[in-house]
């Protein structure tokens, strides 16, 4: 009975050892109160002190201060956000939500008569990123550093009125929707979706490399996009009936059918192929704000509004 409960004594010390890392030399040449001791009533091994109490009892000590659960370098106290322990690491890959807009030239969201169509309700015009994959390049010790990746952006902008985009015309043309008494016809959801491939060239400086838990962060940089899809999508309230699309003076210029409530009409509308956002994210711990500005426009010259769109948000899981 003895002999079968040394053994599974030293077969529990060996399992307690594997499980926690041992110390380097180095450091048990520094601590001569580690040190590996074998009898038949207790045994230390670095950090782990396990002792026999008589025939039915064994104590094990576990110095917690002499170990620190460190895996392959990864640090997984700062699970899900957690990162090479000491390494630079960006904060790019994850999942962002937030709002976007556009701004004319002069930064105001009042575009004057005429331009009725780009009034938006920005409380519904949400967006969200999904970056998958993430580049980090150290540049001075750890805590400045270079940040690359992939993602994509999915954006919508909801309109208030109920305006129809025309795009397969020289330009992009927008008409009123209306009945056959003349009247706006009443939408649930009038919104342009547009999706985009993104690839960020971001700077990074962050206090504290090792622990993202406890680290401020600072990003800027561009962001650069490739436009994927667009459609605008209207939902109607009432459908099975003929609806027409008015200019700004009323007149009927085109009517259509309406057999589903749901109407989603693809195409480019004269939308620049690609971007480029300046972009900031300021951040500490679990919190990630971020904010970008478009430097280029939004429509191709001299076929829509100059517009140059937005976007805020937050960081809702990062990796």
């Amino acid at each position: 009975m003895k002999k079968m409960k040394l053994i599974l004594t030293y077969a529990l010390s060996a399992a307690i050892i594997f499980i926690l890392p041992t110390k380097s030399k180095g450091q048990d040449d520094e601590d001569h109160g580690h040190r590996h001791k074998h009898d038949h009533s207790e045994l230390i091994l670095s950090g782990v002190r396990i002792q026999n109490m008589g025939e039915d009892s064994v104590i094990i000590y576990i110095n917690k201060k002499d170990h620190k659960f460190d895996y392959g370098g990864t640090n997984w106290g700062t699970f899900p956000f957690y990162c090479k322990k000491g390494k630079y690491n960006g904060h790019w890959a994850g999942v962002d939500f937030g709002w976007n807009g556009y701004v004319n030239k002069d930064f105001n969201m009042d575009f004057g008569p005429g331009n009725q169509w780009l009034d938006m309700n920005t409380a519904r015009s949400l967006m969200v990123n999904l970056n998958p994959f993430e580049l980090n390049v150290n540049i001075a010790k750890n805590k400045f550093g270079f940040t690359s990746g992939l993602g994509f952006s999915l954006q919508n902008y909801f309109f208030t009125g109920s305006y129809t985009l025309i795009g397969d015309s020289s330009a992009l043309m927008a008409y009123n929707t209306i009945d056959d008494k003349g009247r706006p016809v009443e939408m649930k959801v009038n919104k342009l979706f547009v999706s985009y491939m993104t690839l960020p060239l971001l700077f990074e400086y962050q206090t504290n490399p090792g622990h993202r838990i406890n680290s401020f962060h600072f990003t800027f940089g561009v962001i650069g996009g490739l436009r994927l899809q667009t459609y605008q999508k209207q939902r109607l309230y009432q459908w099975q009936d003929t609806y027409y699309l008015a200019d700004d003076k009323g007149q009927k210029v085109a009517s259509f059918y309406a057999d589903d409530p749901v109407i989603r009409n693809h195409g480019p509308y004269h939308l620049n192929p690609f971007k480029l956002d300046a972009s900031v994210r300021v951040g500490w711990s679990y919190l990630n704000l971020f904010a970008t500005y478009s430097l280029t426009p939004m429509y191709a010259k001299n076929k829509g509004p100059v517009l140059y769109p937005w976007s805020v948000g937050i960081t809702l899981v990062g990796w």
